[in-house]
């Protein structure tokens, strides 16, 4: 019997970045969470059996989390910053972030002192962790002594469980140098082991990034993979630069022993574990360092396409082994639109969840050097990951076949343009079960914008609301048979109205089309549909819309459509 499915890029639209993922034994699914910022509910989390179809099931964060985790005080593009979801001990655990906390509005609007103390002891850092991942979901349990971002949590065959994650380095030698560390963590308190051994006395620093001048090591995650643990990190920051590398350690009794035995063959050599500060172990010797890098990296990424291509920014990486299907990583891009000028290009959608299959190949050279000799790569080696085996980048479809005799996955391209033929529809005013809020600001009710090109209904009263962040933002709302409007563009704000010309019952709708912003009126009743809407309709008012964008705005969000009672 044969069954084939089709998988498109991205596997979730709009802003879901920093995407995190397990295969689920119990549930027989792959359960995926993504990065929200500022927005409430938070912590959204999806499921899949094929990853071509995926569910809505919870969010991990609600309103009374959100308070305890301080989300209403944060600034823009602060909040929720790269979760990483595991099972640990058969609980699910949600390893995170909160950033931005502006400590004095906190405190002004209630926030108690010993709540903000807690979160900035671990520096934002918190564990959520649930019995079932339709929740509820305990914590937060701030994680005192942490240091920095992006945290992941590992669980090794031995039981010993790992706190990893990202901080700018001690000792920079250069701008933006960042440095991984790691150190052991009790499950059942979530409080850092310290039993004198490694990874048990202080932060043990992994890794400072693949090259020269490598910046922003960033979102490690550790794997067991055979007998090998491998690290995977982020570099080159979540922008154009973005890339994925990896590297690994022998550890086939355990991370632990591997660590105790790299500690001791630095000491057979005459030298010294070099201390980033008191307590501190750092395992970059100038002699050997722990873990080592793959030769081919960086396993993951775009910047090598020029900005001729629309998908840029990819890395950020989880790997996930499905039963069936083998293996995968997931990770966040970026679909641009090309701007007015050269070169320029322009991000409104935010990053978004992205899938490729993984192979891992042995470098041919590393088999048989000595012609018909025994290979040089022993059993339990599983070699490098490969990211789209024979593409080289993240594909626009993955075609899986699967048959009584084996699986053929075929990634192919389309095109990746974040422009699509026909215009989505978005009616803000519809009570959508899935909209949020930004922190604790009810007046606006949001969705993600999912797709460029989109047609936006402007309601018949209240408002529609295109936010990038709080001070980038346009406004239309109707007033009779006028539409009035609103552009903030940080202090630069300009506003006006436009007589609608409108039969009885057309809405007049916002078209988000080609760096634009476009009021468009039809005379035919109701929307019908939205391509015809947009072929037919007359436009009122256009407007330049890159102010809306990243490239503009800065922050790490993408645009959302709201409405305003």
């Amino acid at each position: 019997m044969t069954t084939t499915i089709t998988i498109a890029n991205p596997i979730l639209h709009g802003m879901h970045p920093d995407p995190s993922w397990i295969w689920d034994d119990d549930l027989r699914q792959i359960v995926l969470v993504t990065s929200t910022f500022e927005l409430v509910p938070g912590l959204p989390i999806y499921v899949s059996r094929d990853m071509a179809h995926w569910k809505h099931v919870s969010d991990a964060i609600d309103e009374e989390l959100a308070r305890r985790l301080l989300i209403p005080f944060v600034d823009d593009s602060g909040g929720v910053y790269a979760p990483t979801l595991r099972r640990i001990r058969g609980k699910y655990v949600i390893a995170c972030t909160i950033a931005r906390i502006n400590g004095r509005k906190a405190i002004a609007e209630g926030c108690s002192q010993a709540e903000l103390d807690a979160a900035q002891a671990a520096e934002g850092n918190f564990v959520l962790e649930s019995d079932s991942i339709d929740g509820p979901w305990r914590g937060p349990f701030w994680i005192e002594g942490a240091e920095g971002i992006d945290p992941d949590i590992f669980e090794d065959e031995d039981g010993n469980v790992y706190w990893t994650q990202t901080r700018p380095a001690v000792n920079p030698q250069w701008e933006g140098q960042t440095e991984v560390w790691t150190r052991r963590i009790n499950p059942k308190t979530w409080t850092f082991v310290n039993d004198g051994r490694p990874a048990g006395t202080g932060k043990t620093v992994l890794w400072r990034g693949y090259g020269v001048e490598a910046v922003w090591a960033e979102a490690p995650h550790l794997y067991r993979v055979g007998d090998y643990v491998y690290l995977m990190t982020a570099e080159g920051g979540t922008s154009f630069e973005h890339s994925e590398m990896a590297m690994r350690i022998y550890a086939p009794h355990g991370l632990l022993r591997a660590f105790e035995a790299y500690e001791r063959e630095v000491s057979e050599l005459g030298e010294c574990i070099p201390q980033v500060r008191d307590g501190e172990r750092c395992y970059l010797g100038t002699a050997i360092r722990a873990f080592h890098a793959d030769k081919k990296n960086p396993i993951l990424t775009h910047r090598h396409l020029g900005l001729s291509e629309p998908l840029q920014c990819v890395g950020h990486a989880d790997l996930l082994l499905h039963p069936e299907l083998g293996w995968w990583l997931v990770c966040l891009g970026v679909r641009e639109t090309r701007g007015k000028h050269d070169g320029e290009l322009l991000s409104y959608l935010g990053r978004e969840s992205f899938v490729a299959p993984v192979s891992w190949e042995h470098n041919p050279a590393d088999w048989k050097l000595d012609g018909n000799g025994a290979s040089y790569t022993h059993e339990g080696d599983p070699g490098w990951p490969v990211t789209c085996a024979g593409l080289g980048r993240l594909a626009d479809e993955i075609t899986v076949t699967t048959e009584d005799d084996g699986i053929a996955i075929e990634p192919r391209m389309k095109s990746s343009l974040a422009g699509d033929v026909e215009p989505a529809l978005v009616d803000v005013a519809d009570g959508s079960t899935n909209d949020v809020v930004v922190r604790d600001e009810r007046d606006v009710s949001y969705r993600r914008i999912a797709k460029l090109p989109t047609l936006m209904p402007i309601p018949m009263s209240g408002s529609l609301v295109i936010r990038q962040n709080s001070t980038h933002y346009a406004v239309f709302s109707m007033h009779g048979t006028d539409v009035r409007y609103e552009t903030v563009n940080g202090d630069d704000s300009q506003a006006g109205s436009v007589a609608a010309l409108r039969a009885d019952g057309t809405r007049p709708a916002v078209l988000f089309d080609d760096n634009r912003l476009s009021v468009i009126v039809t005379g035919m009743h109701g929307l019908v549909d939205s391509a015809t809407f947009v072929r037919q309709g007359q436009v009122l008012l256009s407007v330049d819309a890159r102010f809306l964008s990243t490239e503009w705005a800065g922050g790490f969000v993408g645009c959302m459509a709201g409405f305003m009672a």
